[in-house]
């Protein structure tokens, strides 16, 4: 079922505010520079965790707003790179309002034990990204790694959609934006970040890398904030654009795909600009 279908199905049904899914990046930190990464992390030059005080105050913020989350995903970069993961794993263990917490990981990063022990708990599920293992050679250890320590996980096992990378040349009219809106893969991919609702990935990391204006009608703010009747209106009238800002960026495409995790060739570099958080990807 749709995003908007579902959350007016919700609403219409029992006035009440659940939500499918919702993305929360935690780092853009990662061990691959994947040349496709429809995140957009290779392109940070100064990669970071986010701070873990802040993670769990969006966390509180947020379901202080909704009824219910179905699925909360954490995601980087890579998530077991982020150093207080194990703070907001328990955190988000004992929200009432989130039935299942969905960690995303390319599989590179056996876990620590402290970890691993949180891991078994009946609300998480990890997911495996979709890498061969000729790019991640210790995926069948991490595999392995869970099934020892009886860790409820799946692997993903599909190609990747070509979203154009940093700087697509795409037609940016008015119906073509609409257009790519309409058909894209990725609007279903809410994202939390900096207090912020996002309807994509790419509204959020291109938004900070500079690649594109920030629009304030793009995002629904929620930190800080505890008024659910505003945060629904708010939602609702996100979920009812024809076309977001970061469609200027992307492709939306669903027809080209991509083998997963080819790796940014050791001749590129990751050029600055001025004081920014924006980069590009130059040929030496």
């Amino acid at each position: 079922m749709p995003m908007a279908l579902g959350l007016r199905f919700n609403e219409s049904i029992r006035n009440r505010l659940e939500l499918p899914r919702v993305e929360m990046p935690i780092t853009t930190r990662c061990t691959l520079r994947c040349r496709d990464c429809g995140n957009l992390i290779p392109f940070f030059p100064h990669p970071v965790d986010f701070y873990i005080n802040l993670l769990t105050k969006d966390v509180d913020d947020f379901l202080g707003n909704v009824d219910r989350v179905h699925r909360f995903i954490l995601m980087g970069g890579e998530t077991f790179l982020h150093r207080k993961l194990h703070k907001l794993v328990r955190h988000l263990i004992k929200q009432d309002k989130i039935d299942l917490v969905n960690l995303i990981t390319n599989g590179s990063i056996i876990p620590e034990k402290d970890i691993l022990q949180l891991l078994q708990h009946r609300k998480i599920l990890v997911t495996i990204s979709s890498y061969p293992v000729e790019v991640l050679p210790n995926k069948t250890r991490f595999i392995d790694t869970m099934k020892a320590n009886h860790i409820n996980y799946t692997i993903e096992d599909y190609l990747w959609v070509d979203l154009g990378g940093f700087n697509p040349a795409v037609d940016n009219s008015k119906k073509a934006l609409k257009h790519r809106f309409t058909n894209c893969c990725r609007k279903l991919c809410h994202n939390l970040s900096n207090g912020e609702y996002h309807l994509c990935p790419r509204s959020v990391h291109g938004k900070q890398l500079g690649q594109f204006p920030p629009d304030d009608s793009d995002r629904v703010r929620f930190r800080d904030r505890k008024n659910p009747e505003a945060f629904r209106k708010e939602l609702r009238e996100l979920l009812h654009k024809e076309y977001i800002t970061a469609c200027s960026k992307c492709t939306g495409s669903n027809d080209k795909t991509l083998p997963p995790g080819v790796q940014i060739d050791k001749g590129t570099i990751l050029l600055e600009k001025n004081d920014s958080q924006s980069s590009l990807a130059l040929e030496k």
